[in-house]
């Protein structure tokens, strides 16, 4: 393992267990701050929030998948693709029912709900829309160029960011859904790198 490999699981361990711990003791007064300055954007900006959030839905890695297979008919990336995305998904739900931190209207009756969010109930860390968006930046990045890896984890961070905006997601929830996609990301890249041989 190199050690900017390493350094990147160790940088996403770290952040998923701090954002785990403070989320599951509230909602600090940074984080509402932070929220606040994103769900309040203006409404007109949804239109555009709206096809970037798609890049973490459950959908996503198996479209992906469909859509590399079409191209190239090799099993890898199209397995690792589906395999990941749905990983983090399962794993998502998990991590949800250990920390059970609320959405963002449990926290804040003043949230803006966009987008058919709703306020039902459910829990909000992490958020699996960002893991998920992690989780494929990270395994297409693999082979891609460092400013190509950037550029795939900077919309990976934006489709965070729309789900803050959507008034689904506090801001800690994003940033433990990114740790949990580099994580099962990178442990999918090592198993790929294994079965190359």
């Amino acid at each position: 393992m190199n050690g900017w490999k390493t350094a990147r699981i160790g940088a996403a361990t770290a952040a998923l267990a701090w954002s785990a711990v403070t989320a599951a003791n509230g909602l600090p007064e940074w984080e509402r701050r932070a929220y606040r300055r994103i769900n309040d954007a203006p409404d007109q900006l949804a239109p555009l929030a709206w096809p970037p959030m798609q890049a973490g839905s459950l959908s996503a890695p198996f479209a992906l998948a469909g859509w590399t297979w079409w191209r190239k008919r090799t099993l890898d990336p199209s397995v690792a693709y589906a395999a990941a995305g749905f990983t983090t998904w399962l794993v998502a739900k998990g991590v949800k029912r250990m920390v059970k931190r609320g959405r963002p209207y449990d926290h804040d009756r003043n949230t803006n709900l966009r987008l058919a969010t709703q306020s039902d109930g459910s829990l909000g860390y992490v958020s699996g829309h960002a893991a998920v968006a992690s989780t494929l930046a990270t395994t297409i990045a693999r082979d891609r160029q460092p400013a190509e890896a950037v550029a795939l984890h900077a919309f990976a961070l934006l489709v965070g960011v729309t789900r803050i905006y959507a008034g689904a997601h506090l801001p800690l929830d994003v940033v433990g859904g990114a740790a949990l996609g580099v994580l099962v990301g990178e442990a999918t890249n090592t198993v790929r790198t294994r079965l190359a041989g």
